[in-house]
């Protein structure tokens, strides 16, 4: 049998003992997916099962990846995006003896021949992001996808197409949105993503956000942490959203509300935040303030229309690591961090791990209940009692205990 490095395709093995250290790191800062997670795992549901993480490649998803293996799992690992990876965190998984296919700035075509090597490898359930691994599958792996048993989803993005898939009666297995469970979404999507993106964005720019206009595309639950960190920090932050009743709650969370028209104007930042594509293109560069400088925090990369912003610029360099500068209409200088992809993760060091502690075992408990089996084809949420043991796990992890109601404090309707 080959070994996991035989079968692996990384940058540099050598850069293991960095990439051990990152993951340690991980593991001292993810008490729930270390304790409550393991232990959940210790039952042998998923002993010899093929599970394919695909996940942003840093430290914490590693840190997943190797507790999956450590329960038995055989575990094989692939980037959610082709700018996000770590070298270092990659060598680490293989040294590990963990099977791994994904390199940093690999750019699509050679992203796209990763993700398919993990499909080849048939495996029998997902831990996906953005659903990019379910959706190759059934479209260039139609056989495999028939015989998967399940999908965990970790984003907005990736249940929509799974919901999609299901729609058009196209998902023959479980799938759990991990995405809508109270412990992803109210944790990761707001505070995960609000502090790593506007920590990226300034650390790239060396920038101060005091006085600063952002201007925040989309107000779900990561353009609402957006908006608070923003805030936070000294900003002003300028909603724009499609939703009249999210648009009411930015509003009603004290923030200003416009159309594209009034708010690119002013907007020192613009910030993507749709889980869709162009929400910043073409009918929006004449808008764009001079000196703009444009951040997504979305899934896709194509959130920020960098193709179109080059192809109608005049000219186009890098002024600076992670910013490229673009002259659009001749002369104005619009500034793109990141190459357009998620600023936090591609800019930066991504979610802070006490925050993808509960995002991970969100996942982690997904994959080991579908494992277990009984859950309907389609899309299905994790219980809320699975959501609260995670939530118990988490407080009793910072030394917090809670009241419980006693008999008399219950309000019931007794009709004998």
């Amino acid at each position: 049998m080959t070994s996991a490095a035989e079968r692996s395709h990384i940058a540099d093995p050598t850069l293991a003992p960095e990439g051990d250290l990152a993951i340690e790191w991980a593991k001292l800062h993810s008490p729930v997916v270390d304790g409550f997670l393991r232990d959940r795992l210790s039952d042998g549901a998923l002993a010899g099962r093929r599970v394919a993480v695909v996940v942003h490649l840093e430290a914490k998803t590693a840190f997943l990846a190797t507790v999956l293996a450590d329960a038995g799992a055989e575990v094989v690992v692939a980037g959610s995006n082709p700018f996000s990876t770590k070298d270092e965190v990659a060598a680490a998984l293989v040294e590990r003896n963990v099977e791994v296919h994904s390199t940093q700035n690999s750019g699509y075509e050679a992203w796209e021949k990763d993700l398919l090597a993990v499909a080849d490898t048939g495996p029998e359930f997902i831990i996906d992001d953005g659903a990019e691994l379910t959706i190759r599958m059934a479209e260039f792996r139609p056989d495999l996808f028939a015989e998967l048993k399940g999908v965990t989803e970790q984003t907005t993005t990736g249940v929509a197409r799974l919901r999609s898939l299901e729609a058009a009666g196209r998902l023959p297995f479980p799938t759990l949105a991990a995405n809508d469970a109270a412990c992803k979404h109210l944790f990761d999507n707001r505070y995960g993503t609000g502090q790593s993106t506007v920590q990226a964005m300034l650390n790239l720019t060396n920038m101060l956000m005091p006085g600063k206009r952002v201007a925040i595309v989309g107000y779900g639950w990561v353009g609402r942490g957006l908006a608070t960190y923003v805030r936070a920090m000294g900003g002003h932050a300028l909603i724009i959203e499609v939703d009249p009743v999210k648009a009411l709650e930015a509003f009603m969370d004290g923030h200003v509300v416009a159309p594209y028209a009034e708010a690119l104007p002013q907007a020192d930042f613009v910030i993507t935040a749709t889980g869709g594509k162009r929400a910043i293109g073409p009918d929006h560069f004449d808008l764009l303030k001079p000196g703009v400088i444009l951040a997504n925090a979305g899934h896709h990369d194509l959130e920020v229309d960098v193709e179109s912003l080059d192809e109608q610029s005049t000219s186009a360099r890098r002024v600076r690591e992670g910013i490229d500068r673009f002259l659009w209409n001749g002369d104005k200088a619009v500034f793109v961090l990141a190459n357009g992809a998620l600023v936090n993760i591609a800019g930066g060091l991504g979610h802070p791990v006490e925050i993808m502690d509960l995002s991970f075992a969100v996942q982690g408990v997904g994959c080991h209940e579908l494992a277990r089996g009984g859950y309907p084809t389609g899309v299905s949420v994790i219980s809320p009692d699975l959501d609260a043991e995670i939530a118990a796990a988490k407080l009793a992890a910072h030394g917090i205990t809670l009241d419980t109601l006693s008999s008399d404090q219950l309000d019931t309707v007794d009709l004998d």
